[in-house]
């Protein structure tokens, strides 16, 4: 079934004093999926999202809401509200004082806000906090507070400014499953600004990676991980090794001074390409049974897997993720399958890295 396209961008771009933050955007955003905007700081991530919210204007091009342009329509007019980074809660007021500011604002009736507070207050499991001082809370705490001062507005769209950010590393990840689970019962579109790589994985439906105020890429955090366009995308999400390769031909690559069978097609013959091999798909053997030998520098241990960095004879650097220990010095084989091997088109300007 086609999902409802609720917003979209048609040629969007933002600048600032002449300076291009976003520039010639364009992108559909469905109802009830879980989008992520992922990158650097200053790639234009938190720029899409004060664009949506209404709190800037585009320089050109035209926002969409609903199929209607909403260039010059004010925040407080759009179905759409923000959880920022600090929360920005009134310290000054209670749990059920924040969260009912809104519908006072809109001058409901008490019954109502009584009414609509403690389910937004059920829904992010706050029920007996109402009147807990702000200042008496967690961080987790006060950002679910956040949360349900915004969807108690009955948003079409709840916007997420990097919330996770000044949270410690537990909380944070008990957050990124209740943000999810909560997404999901509440069936609205939430759009997750972060520069977390793991954090956009674990949460998104679709992923928008962004670089330079333009999307390299976008698509499920699976087509995302797996398939790379460019080795911009292929470096911020996760880690990888990444070479200079050639495409002898249709399946049939060249890297590291040997030719591999891969899986990849629909290269120029001879065409310089990069090269991506993710840690955990390259498999510890012997010397003489790998695709390539190599010689280990160095070796941590990260709990759940060892880290080895080794050098090919070429002088390649290769990262290893393994169950498997090696001993610094020693030569081992590096073995991989031909699916583990994603061929990608050189981009302008991938060298400057």
């Amino acid at each position: 079934m086609e999902q409802e396209v609720i917003i979209r961008f048609d040629g969007v771009t933002k600048q600032y004093d002449g300076l291009v933050v976003l520039d010639w955007v364009s992108f559909e955003i469905e109802r009830g999926k879980f989008y992520t905007l992922l990158g650097p700081s200053g790639c234009g991530k938190t720029t899409i999202l004060r664009l949506i919210a209404g709190f800037t204007e585009p320089t050109e091009g035209t926002i969409y809401f609903h199929g209607q342009p909403v260039n010059h329509v004010p925040a407080n007019k759009r179905q759409v509200n923000t959880v920022f980074q600090d929360y920005a809660l009134f310290p000054h007021l209670n749990v059920f004082e924040n969260v009912a500011f809104g519908l006072r604002v809109k001058k409901m009736k008490e019954a109502e806000i009584r009414d609509k507070v403690a389910e937004a207050l059920q829904f992010v499991n706050l029920q007996g906090y109402e009147t807990r001082n702000i200042q008496e809370m967690s961080g987790g705490q006060r950002q679910r507070v956040a949360i349900a001062r915004a969807i108690v507005n009955e948003p079409e769209v709840l916007l997420l400014d990097e919330p996770l950010s000044a949270l410690d590393l537990k909380l944070r990840t008990e957050m990124q499953y209740e943000l999810r689970e909560l997404q999901r019962r509440l069936g609205i579109t939430f759009i997750f600004v972060t520069h977390d790589q793991e954090e956009a994985l674990a949460m998104s439906d679709q992923i928008f990676v962004l670089n330079k105020g333009k999307i390299e890429q976008s698509g499920t955090p699976k087509d995302i991980y797996d398939e790379p366009v460019n080795r911009f995308v292929a470096d911020f999400i996760g880690e990888s090794n990444i070479l200079a390769g050639r495409m002898v031909k249709d399946y049939l690559v060249e890297f590291a001074g040997k030719q591999f069978t891969c899986v990849d097609y629909g290269f120029q013959e001879n065409e310089q390409v990069d090269i991506v091999i993710r840690p955990e798909d390259l498999e510890i053997t012997a010397p003489d049974r790998g695709k390539l030998r190599v010689r280990v520098d160095s070796q941590l241990f990260r709990g759940v897997h060892y880290e080895i960095c080794c050098y090919d004879e070429n002088g390649n650097e290769w990262l290893v993720h393994s169950t498997k220990k090696a001993e610094v010095g020693e030569e081992i084989g590096l073995y991989f399958e031909a699916e583990a091997i994603h061929v990608m088109h050189v981009k302008d300007g991938d060298d400057e890295k």
